[in-house]
């Protein structure tokens, strides 16, 4: 059973996750957003491929809508999040690795206990977009407010196109993927993230064009 206290994070995801599974674009064939650094048909190709996923998602078990966090950029997927066991943490990657048009799965899905997987959301419930909670001697940086500072970080940064990356904080570990346009910019983007306040360690699955 889906828990409905979890927070901003998730009131924002399951707006995401249904505006994907809504989308009318996978059924209209290939559009072009000339912001991204993406052909009209890798965002209609990764639409397809990222509705499929949370549509199986919906069917098998609805926790994973709110547990597991599934990017993708040009047939690259990027799966984060947590799940309470090994039997969960296959099923999850199954379900992504079934779509043949996928080059690339990048999984850092990880398997804690469900009390780490409930104190989690609790923290992130009670601190949201707070930068350091009342109790920072336990508690660390909110993944919310970490995720939010990139946005507003690279959106600002002159000479990066934050519209080409895409991200999620997990225990104050940050996840990207994209594409950068050269190596200077994707230096720039690295050295933002590795910056702000919190942010333990960034994995980088960005490449350059």
């Amino acid at each position: 059973m889906i828990k409905v206290n979890r927070g901003l994070r998730s009131v924002l995801k399951t707006i995401s996750v249904c505006a994907v599974l809504a989308a009318p674009l996978a059924a209209c064939g290939p559009l072009q957003m000339p912001l991204e650094d993406r052909t009209g048909n890798d965002q209609w190709l990764d639409t397809q491929i990222k509705s499929g996923i949370l549509g199986e998602f919906s069917k098998v078990d609805h926790t994973y809508l709110m547990d597991v966090n599934v990017d993708i950029w040009k047939q690259n997927v990027m799966v984060t999040g947590m799940v309470d066991s090994k039997g969960k943490y296959y099923d999850v990657t199954s379900l992504v690795k079934q779509d043949t048009r996928i080059k690339n799965v990048y999984d850092h899905l990880v398997i804690a206990d469900q009390e780490t997987i409930d104190s989690y959301h609790k923290a992130e419930d009670e601190y949201g977009k707070n930068a350091v909670p009342t109790d920072s001697a336990t508690q660390s940086v909110s993944d919310v407010w970490i995720e939010s500072q990139i946005k507003a970080l690279l959106l600002a940064e002159k000479g990066v196109s934050s519209v080409n990356y895409r991200w999620q904080s997990v225990q104050n570990i940050v996840y990207m993927m994209g594409e950068a346009q050269t190596e200077e910019e994707l230096n720039k983007v690295l050295s933002i993230v590795r910056r702000i306040k919190g942010v333990t360690k960034v994995v980088s699955h960005i490449s350059v064009a």
